[in-house]
């Protein structure tokens, strides 16, 4: 897909979000029940409402697409194009009253993540990143990364400990006490404040598809640094069940340095 192409997805990906938007703000700080998943997660009608009108959007537009979707809406038609979808990233902070959720939304070619975008509709706060174009509200943005030499100067953030293995909290633990602060929750918005500035890293595992490949195309677009644990690439796996870990960081030498404590 080249550049022109991905701009014409790029305004019908603003659409999706435009749609999902409008349901999604229609719950948030309203009085509304939940349910909760069997993964102990919780679930709301919006996040399904939400879903159902991507999934809609897309077969219409691209029928003999794939489709990822967090809730119910997933489809395989063996196509080289898949579109990941969570309408509602960060369901506990939604239920709560908490305006740091987030709608991803992705299209990935042949595995590979090509455009992405994340919005945070309480927040006002639109990402969308394909190629080396990152923008922020549709304004172009550029980041100017704050390079940081030691990794005991550096912010790492994390949505819960409780993300973590046994086995891999205690390498977590080692890179925690080697950064001069840690922040907790902040779920996919965590990302988008490496590209701020806000956080230096953000390191996370046990992540679905649709937690963090919409972000990839946005963070790469600004050389930010994304990969698992072992410093390869992202993508998407063949696996539904297959779970991310993630290592994101401002700039190589940090990332570099947070690779090598979680060994």
């Amino acid at each position: 897909m080249n550049s022109s192409e991905l701009k014409v997805i790029s305004g019908f990906i603003n659409t999706l979000a435009d749609i999902s938007k409008k349901i999604t703000l229609e719950g948030f700080n309203s009085n509304f029940s939940s349910e909760t998943k069997k993964d102990g997660s919780p679930v709301t009608k919006f996040d399904i409402n939400a879903e159902q009108a991507i999934c809609d959007q897309i077969n219409r537009k691209f029928p003999d697409h794939n489709i990822i979707a967090e809730e119910n809406g997933s489809i395989n038609k063996e196509s080289d194009y898949t579109w990941i979808i969570d309408p509602i990233d960060g369901t506990r902070s939604y239920v709560i009253g908490r305006p740091l959720w987030g709608t991803l939304i992705g299209l990935a070619y042949k595995d590979q993540p090509i455009i992405g975008l994340a919005d945070f509709p309480a927040l006002n706060e639109r990402w969308l990143g394909f190629d080396n174009k990152c923008f922020l509200n549709n304004h172009e943005f550029n980041h100017k990364p704050k390079i940081i030499s030691n990794i005991s100067d550096a912010t790492i953030g994390s949505t819960s400990p409780s993300l973590f293995s046994i086995k891999t909290i205690k390498k977590f633990n080692k890179l925690l006490d080697a950064t001069k602060h840690n922040i907790w929750s902040g779920d996919c918005h965590n990302y988008c404040l490496v590209l701020r500035g806000g956080l230096d890293l953000v390191v996370e595992e046990g992540l679905s598809a649709y937690d963090v490949l919409p972000l990839v195309p946005i963070l790469k677009s600004q050389d930010i640094m994304i990969t698992d644990w072992y410093g390869r690439n992202l993508k998407l796996e063949n696996d539904v069940f297959y779970k991310y870990s993630t290592v994101v960081a401002n700039n190589p030498k940090l990332h570099e340095s947070a690779i090598s404590l979680l060994k």
